[in-house]
């Protein structure tokens, strides 16, 4: 069997030749510079000689003189060496997630470990396929980003993906995403996807609005439901009865979004405010407001969630909901590493007060 270290393995006689071998040298080689035995270079340049022997400085120099790389993936793959920490999500990062991306690897840079980032397309057997990969090549932990179906299904197929990473002393880390209940043993790190829009509708309430619409994605994902639950529980809270007209469906970008307002504030003219799921959906949603000419906040004021660096710069700067997203991954990195984990974390949102909210309109 081929070791981490032991890559010299000269080509069988009688088999086509192929493509020729590279001039890299090979652990034999340095073996026989330092005039030891493959087993012991493969000790000392794996860091499991003991002691500072003449023949440890031997193979160290030999190593250098000659250029010789150690196999790092071979060697993490043997449970040795640096292991990698895998950052998966559905779609490649995007502001929020790229923070949230930055939390975990400024703790895996800081112990010693790769960080690599890994798309899955949204596709379930993409998925399944790469977190097997990640288990061959034993990584050290794998943070599962983002949104995922509230269904029975994802939490079987996240049982398994962590016994699969089990098996290698791995461990499957849910980022942004709540606790599955009937698998307590699953890392979650999530933060107050609902509080936080309800205390944008708190908010709008305090400034005498009424009239309070939605525009989401008002599907199964956790962060759309919990997002759409905490506008909910606003209404409630200041004794407003749920409008399912004022729900407004879009896709998670701008112009989808823009779209979706420009249909809604012509039937309703009514509305006074309009709480938006994301910050990209807010952003569609201003620009459609601007060129129907309708003032924000005088006419209609808005919300957003995330907190994207953008829309503080916006005209008018835009009220909204900050997560945090580089505490996540700093804590997700911190369990990865191998910090304990005492059972579901949610951090708190914050709401963030600007421009684009204000006293309805008279």
């Amino acid at each position: 069997m081929t070791t981490a270290l032991d890559d010299d393995i000269p080509a069988r006689r009688g088999t086509s030749p192929g493509p020729e071998r590279g001039g890299g040298a090979t652990l034999a080689d340095v073996a026989r510079r330092a005039e030891v035995s493959r087993a012991t270079a493969s000790r000392v340049l794996a860091g499991r000689a003991a002691g500072k022997s003449a023949s440890h400085a031997r193979v160290l120099a030999a190593a250098e003189e000659l250029g010789y790389v150690v196999n790092g993936l071979a060697r993490s793959m043997m449970g040795v060496g640096r292991r990698s920490i895998a950052f998966v999500s559905s779609i490649m990062v995007g502001p929020t997630f790229a923070t949230m991306a930055g939390g975990a690897e400024d703790v895996a840079t800081a112990n010693g470990h790769l960080f690599t980032m890994c798309t899955t397309g949204g596709d379930v057997d993409r998925e399944a396929a790469l977190i097997e990969t990640l288990s061959e090549q034993r990584v050290a932990a794998v943070l599962l980003v983002g949104s995922t179906p509230a269904t029975e299904e994802f939490e079987q197929r996240a049982q398994r993906y962590a016994t699969t990473l089990a098996r290698v002393g791995a461990r499957l880390i849910l980022c942004g995403r709540a606790a599955l209940p009937h698998h307590p043993q699953i890392a979650s790190i999530d933060y107050d996807h609902r509080g936080g829009v309800r205390s944008g509708v708190e908010h709008l309430v305090a400034l005498g609005h009424r009239r309070i619409a939605f525009v989401g994605s008002l599907d199964d994902m956790t962060t759309p439901h919990q997002r759409f639950l905490g506008y909910q529980d606003g209404l409630a809270d200041a004794g407003i009865e749920f409008d399912t007209t004022l729900a407004v469906q879009s896709g998670n970008s701008s112009d989808e979004a823009a779209a979706a307002t420009v249909a809604f504030v012509e039937s309703h003219p009514e509305v006074t405010a309009i709480v938006c799921q994301t910050d990209v959906m807010a952003v569609g949603v201003c620009r459609a407001l601007h060129e129907a000419g309708i003032a924000i906040p005088a006419h209609i004021s808005v919300v957003g969630f995330d907190d994207m660096q953008l829309v503080a710069d916006l005209t008018p700067s835009l009220t909204t909901v900050r997560a945090p997203f580089h505490d996540v991954g700093e804590l997700a990195g911190r369990i990865a590493v191998g910090e304990a984990y005492d059972g579901a974390v949610v951090l708190p949102s914050e709401l963030i007060v600007r421009g684009s909210t204000g006293p309805v309109r008279d």
